[in-house]
């Protein structure tokens, strides 16, 4: 079985540099990205498709061509609280003593919606528990920290947390055989 994780495409709030704004649309310049994803997305035999409940993960499961879909809440981004829709360089300022304690704790340090990484993965993981059961190849859109989390429900030192990157658009493959979980593809446009 596949699980093929779909980074939403590129939104306003990833223009203007905002983490995790809420509830955000696709920006038009994105559109071309899509298109691709779109294309390579052919290749596969999918069975459902689920999206996260934001509103720039359903529109890229709109315009990808897939208008049946289930959202689940459980492929959001991560709660960044009160966080959300501030620029990264006010978040750098506002919140300096919560950074200084992220480097040293990365993984359960609460973000300040009281979600940590840790969570985030738990959450995630929990999600991709339930496909593997169903036994359906299966296509989620999602975010950028959701997919990064997804990866650490293979991988098992979450210091590599900030050693990956998900594109908007890019598409993340799991193959799953025989109870093992494999990373097929990461980050591919």
């Amino acid at each position: 079985m596949k699980i093929i994780l779909v980074r939403h495409g590129v939104s306003a709030a990833n223009i203007t540099k905002q983490d995790s704004a809420s509830d955000v649309f696709n920006n038009k310049s994105g559109f071309n990205v899509l298109l691709k994803t779109r294309r390579s997305l052919e290749k596969f035999n999918i069975d459902h498709v689920y999206s996260s409940s934001l509103k720039e993960a359903k529109q890229t499961a709109d315009m990808l061509g897939f208008k049946d879909y289930t959202v689940d809440e459980r492929l959001d981004e991560l709660d960044l609280g009160p966080y959300k829709g501030e620029l990264y360089e006010q978040f750098q300022s506002k919140y300096a003593e919560f950074l200084d304690q992220h480097t040293d704790d990365a993984a359960s340090i609460k973000f300040p919606g009281d979600e940590s990484r840790e969570d985030l993965i738990k959450r995630t993981s929990e999600f991709l528990d339930e496909l593997v059961e169903k036994g359906e190849d299966a296509l989620c859109v999602s975010h950028n920290l959701t997919i990064r989390a997804a990866l650490f429900w293979i991988l098992e030192d979450t210091k590599n947390f900030d050693n990956f990157w998900i594109e908007n658009g890019a598409v993340t493959v799991f193959d799953i055989k025989d109870g093992k979980k494999l990373i097929e593809s990461i980050n591919v446009l």
